[in-house]
């Protein structure tokens, strides 16, 4: 985790107290921090805090908008994790924020360690997420620069890639051929 002790968090919290205690116990883990105490400030924070590297989102923030419609808009803002915490553990709270990009949904009280650990799962899924968002990218590059046709399937042979030499050959688009068999298309 040494690596991590630099990074800032933002934690996002409508109780003052609640917050204090919890920047303590943060500070603790090693990690700088700053708060927000409404859906607001926190994606204002982000606009003008461009080295926060994490979120941790009270969902219920009280007046103004929660911590799901302040997770989207920050999202639209930086890709970063967003670690939900919340004293709801009701079936309808987590699905508010099932369509959101999130690293985690800890319950209020669960204990320091539990939210240390999700804090340390957050930096590591977000991290190997880049890895492999990077890989698909330089993949898709290698792919589109290659002067032959180049057509890839999975193993039941649909078609998962397609370069463009191979959607002139085949008068088919990537898009159309996107989990079509391979004899389809030809």
């Amino acid at each position: 985790m040494n690596n991590e002790k630099s990074k800032l968090i933002l934690l996002v919290e409508d109780d003052i107290i609640i917050s204090k205690v919890q920047s303590k116990v943060i500070s603790k883990f090693g990690y700088s921090i700053v708060t927000a105490g409404s859906g607001e400030e926190a994606v204002f924070c982000i606009k003008q805090n461009h080295e926060i590297d994490l979120v941790i989102m009270d969902i219920d923030l009280g007046d103004g908008i929660d911590g799901t419609e302040a997770a989207k808009q920050i999202l639209k803002l930086k890709s970063l994790p967003i670690v939900f915490h919340t004293s709801h553990s009701e079936k309808e709270m987590v699905e508010r924020v099932r369509g959101i990009t999130r690293y985690g949904y800890v319950i209020k009280n669960s204990g320091n360690f539990v939210l240390q650990s999700s804090i340390e799962m957050a930096f590591e899924l977000y991290e190997a997420h880049k890895k492999t968002q990077e890989s698909e990218e330089s993949l898709s590059t290698t792919l589109q620069s290659i002067g032959d046709a180049v057509i890839a399937t999975d193993i039941n042979g649909k078609i998962i890639r397609m370069n463009g030499i191979a959607e002139k050959m085949t008068a088919w688009t990537f898009n159309e051929a996107r989990g079509q068999s391979l004899i389809n298309i030809f």
